[in-house]
């Protein structure tokens, strides 16, 4: 048998695409290659979370500073859902978690959003050794940009005798947060695509959550509602989802998303300033055999 359950089968290529077949609507797209995908996504999914337990454990730490206030101390079962669920979201942002596992684990989703093939344990392995220093300072800064952010709604939730100072200050903080978050559509998209430092990244998402703030605010809705919904009624059914298919298909459908705007704003621009260099040299060696 080849490979190990699949995740070290690298001889076994994927169906290619025709390059004759017309363009079809993004929406049929984003189904038809997660139904064909749909395997590989759920080991996907297990590979990463095996590889993410410490940024797990993390997460229960972040939003205990995040939510302790807002949390019945004597309901246990509402303080481990909504801790779990509102973590899960931070992990599939991603925001909580480890930066190498991270990197590899967006290459494939955006290899698999672009239609491309990717060998699940080998393009995995390989992304996040290449992307490894960086990974992990970019995981470094995030988790202590939550601690940070997380410390200061826990005071201004607490705080006693609000003024509109303080309402002004607790509105800016949250603006804050959710532009923090948008910023992590593109920024390891950017990380696996690009050959950018950790500065250039940071400062390239936060050109594109603010130039594209309402569909990055309505991505982040869309995973938001998706995961609240997985454990609305039945807790144990949102964990073996979170488990099997969860998180890859969020980051699917984020790099679905991002790759996109990566390809028009950035790569499509480096194509017309190289073509159009091309046709300034053959112009200038044109006129010198002249």
């Amino acid at each position: 048998m080849a490979g190990f359950f699949g995740f070290f089968d690298y001889t076994k290529e994927g169906p290619g695409v025709d390059k004759d077949a017309p363009p079809k609507a993004k929406i049929i797209l984003f189904f038809e290659v997660f139904f064909r995908k749909f395997w590989k996504l759920i080991r996907l999914n297990i590979m990463f979370l095996i590889f993410n337990i410490p940024a797990l454990a993390a997460m229960f730490i972040a939003t205990h500073f995040i939510f302790q206030n807002a949390l019945t101390p004597d309901d246990m079962l509402s303080d481990l859902y909504l801790r779990f669920s509102l973590g899960a979201f931070l992990v599939c942002v991603p925001v909580i978690t480890i930066g190498p596992a991270q990197a590899g684990f967006t290459y494939v989703l955006r290899n698999f959003s672009r239609e491309e093939h990717a060998f699940l344990w080998w393009d995995f392995k390989d992304a996040a050794k290449q992307n490894f220093k960086e990974s992990m300072i970019i995981s470094f800064i995030d988790f202590l940009m939550v601690i940070l952010f997380g410390i200061a709604i826990n005071f201004y939730g607490s705080y006693e005798g609000a003024t509109v100072l303080t309402s002004i200050a607790s509105g800016f903080l949250i603006l804050a947060f959710v532009i923090f978050l948008m910023m992590h559509i593109y920024i390891y998209p950017m990380l696996v695509t690009f050959k950018l430092t950790v500065k250039q990244i940071y400062k390239n998402a936060l050109i594109f959550s603010l130039a594209k703030f309402l569909p990055n605010l309505g991505i982040l809705l869309l995973v938001f509602l998706l995961i609240q919904a997985s454990f609305l009624f039945y807790p144990v059914i949102g964990i073996i989802l979170f488990i099997f298919i969860t998180v890859s298909f969020m980051g699917y459908t984020t790099n679905f998303y991002a790759y996109p705007k990566l390809k028009k704003y950035i790569i499509d621009k480096i194509e017309e300033e190289d073509d159009e260099e091309y046709e300034e040299d053959d112009d200038d060696e044109g006129e010198k055999d002249s």
